[in-house]
């Protein structure tokens, strides 16, 4: 019983704390090791958190729907932000997540609307899904070279996004990851990326020109459909897969396609069949295919 009153002093429980008007501001003590689950959850007078050293894990939900939350002081130290756990805090502006983090759960700043600046842990691994979708005002994202994997959606429907650099050690980029980015028009691709899941860039009305890493070999549905100014793309002669047709659909600039490879295997990529892109009036046209050759 000893212990396990020890180890419940180390948790931020549900109910520790009251929603208070005298608690706009919370200093956590030292000694805390994790935020239980829903511990802060809906707290409507929290404006600041500042968190101890001490502190490994901020738990499922532990601030979420917090919506005056403004400002987080998170230390060296914590290793892990689980799901949800700061979803739809709509007043929080900027937050440094600590090299010491090496996991973002799914959806855990979800929603954050007034989200303008990020920094993310140079520790980071994986980012889940979800995690910034509807981060309406970030406007440019760094995802260091310690990841591996970023979940679909992670940053889908952030329609101030302008501007993206990817980790060089990402081998894909998930489904829905970036859809919705209404504003993107800078994409720094990973060297090692192989594939580009379903609806990954989907709506990003203001990308112009994309190349593809000689890498890349399979493009999925609708990757870049609606892409409306995009107008020139570079497609690696190792490609091997256009997932459909319509890959292109919507991208009503697109005039020119760069191929790295030959005639041949251009042909052999689109079953001999002739890319045509329907633009959003329904009308059809046929972008220019040149052959760069490289064998």
């Amino acid at each position: 019983m000893a212990e396990k009153k020890k180890e419940e002093n180390k948790v931020v429980f549900a109910g520790s704390y009251a929603d208070s008007p005298e608690s706009a501001t919370i200093t956590v003590p030292e000694g805390i090791e994790e935020i239980a689950d829903n511990a802060f959850r809906d707290f409507e007078a929290l404006k600041e958190i500042r968190l101890p050293r001490s502190l490994k894990r901020i738990s499922a939900c532990a601030f979420a729907g917090c919506k005056s939350l403004e400002k987080v002081v998170m230390e060296f130290g914590v290793t892990e932000i689980l799901d949800e756990a700061f979803s739809g805090c709509s007043s929080l502006r900027e937050i440094s997540i600590p090299d010491s983090v090496s996991r973002l759960g799914e959806g855990c700043f979800e929603g954050c609307a007034a989200l303008t600046r990020v920094k993310l842990s140079e520790s980071i691994y994986m980012i889940g899904a979800s995690a910034f979708a509807f981060c309406f005002n970030l406007t440019h994202i760094t995802i260091p070279d310690s990841c591996v994997l970023v979940e679909f959606c992670a940053f889908s429907g952030c329609f101030s996004l302008e501007s993206v650099k990817l980790s060089d050690n990402m081998g894909l980029i998930d489904e829905s990851t970036f859809e919705g980015c209404r504003s993107l028009i800078s994409v720094d691709l990973p060297t090692k990326l192989v594939k580009i899941g379903r609806r990954a860039f989907k709506g990003c009305s203001s990308l112009k020109s994309i190349i593809l890493p000689v890498g890349v070999s399979v493009v999925g549905f609708d990757a870049f459909a609606d892409c409306s100014s995009l107008a020139r793309i570079a497609i690696p002669k190792d490609m091997r897969e256009l997932e459909d047709e319509d890959v292109f659909g919507g991208c009503d600039a697109l005039t020119d396609i760069s191929f790295g490879g030959t005639k041949e295997r251009w042909e052999t990529l689109m079953r001999g069949r002739t890319l045509t892109v329907q633009r959003s009036d329904l009308s059809l046209s046929t972008p220019r295919v040149s052959f760069m050759n490289f064998e």
